[in-house]
């Protein structure tokens, strides 16, 4: 958020007081408003940029603290006493600054720990498993204090330069990409193996197709995709976009962005897929083509878990889970199909052979 001269900025504030007890307390509201990304003004006062989410986030965090005996007000201003708003921006790109250089830090000692064992012949598989697993955890953290990051701090470049620096050590540990894959690809089809250990973007505030198309990446396309979410406008450079405007792989005629790939990747040969494929259409093009019975389920699952979660990574994590689940039970049906199919035919083919009494 970059501040517009002709537009004077408007600020969300918090002000509260906190009871002596639970004594764990003032660290979990100061915790959350750490992640938040407010900054203090003056004790106990706290502010972020006034949108309706910051809003909304403020007056979650009131509720907690009254709820727990504590007092409470939110209030919007479009002037915070005693600071002009450049104090008030330079306070923030501050705070982010100091975020993007520590998760920049550990990023630079985790890809160096990398080289170096890789180089010394002492990365073994459990190894690199820990660190793509701490990879992970910065880059959620990242994009954490990225989503925070109201009014570009400096510090983002050199965080986003040292995390892409660690990923191309740990993918160099890892040797050459591997060209299998789990489905039957059809011939024609984009070739895999150009499609390993890339960048994959997509809009924040995952949905159907966008949480579908991304575990179809996660098990049957990418074996180590990197996931971005971004918001309107912004983009990440040299990433795959989908379910995206403009995206070579989003909604095409009638198919929404999973039925695009999975036709594209070849993946169609696949009953199990195609079934989830049909799901997810109903669900998310609301056309009730294919009449899923599954699809109000599915999407009463998943407006519970973002209501839940309220984060884009934890709640994509927890639907690979679903999808997972659902792929092997409608797989297992298509493969039971399959072997029923296969003993009537073998009983046909009996019948046809045996003498007439």
């Amino acid at each position: 958020m970059a501040k517009n001269s002709a537009q004077k900025l408007e600020w969300i504030l918090l002000i509260h007081q906190l009871p002596p007890k639970p004594t764990n307390l003032r660290v979990r509201i100061w915790r959350k408003l750490q992640k938040l990304g407010a900054v203090a003004i003056k004790n106990s006062v706290y502010v972020l940029p006034a949108n309706e989410k910051t809003h909304e986030d403020f007056q979650w965090l009131k509720q907690e603290i009254e709820t727990a005996g504590g007092e409470a007000t939110v209030f919007q201003a479009a002037a915070v006493e005693g600071a002009t708003d450049e104090e008030v921006t330079a306070t923030f790109r501050k705070a982010r600054d100091e975020e993007f250089a520590a998760i920049a830090a550990e990023l630079e000692g985790l890809a160096g720990a990398a080289n170096q064992q890789g180089r010394g012949k002492h990365l073994s598989v459990g190894r690199l498993a820990t660190h793509e697993s701490e990879l992970d955890k910065l880059h959620s953290q990242l994009e954490g204090v990225i989503a925070n990051d109201f009014f570009n701090a400096d510090g983002r470049a050199d965080a986003l330069a040292a995390y892409e620096r660690c990923q191309k050590a740990i993918r160099a540990a890892h040797g050459p990409a591997p060209k299998a894959t789990r489905a039957t690809v059809k011939p024609g089809a984009l070739e895999l193996a150009k499609y390993q250990g890339r960048r994959w973007m997509t809009r924040r505030n995952l949905h159907i197709d966008r949480l579908a198309s991304a575990w179809l990446i996660k098990q049957f396309i990418d074996k180590r995709p990197r996931f971005y979410f971004v918001a309107e406008g912004e983009t990440v450079e040299g990433a795959i976009a989908f379910d995206m405007y403009g995206a070579e792989f989003t909604h095409h005629g009638e198919d929404c962005t999973f039925e695009t790939m999975l036709k594209r990747f070849g993946l169609s040969g696949s009953k199990g897929l195609r079934e989830i494929a049909e799901i997810v259409h109903d669900i998310d093009l609301k056309d009730d083509k294919f009449h899923r019975l599954e699809a109000a389920g599915l999407n009463a699952i998943i407006n519970g878990l973002s209501e839940v979660l309220r984060d884009d990574r934890k709640l994509l994590q927890q639907c690979m889970v679903i999808f997972d689940g659902l792929y092997g039970l409608l797989g297992q049906s298509a493969q039971k199909d399959k072997s029923k199919r296969n003993v009537q035919r073998q009983r046909r083919h009996e019948r046809g052979r045996s003498p007439h009494r």
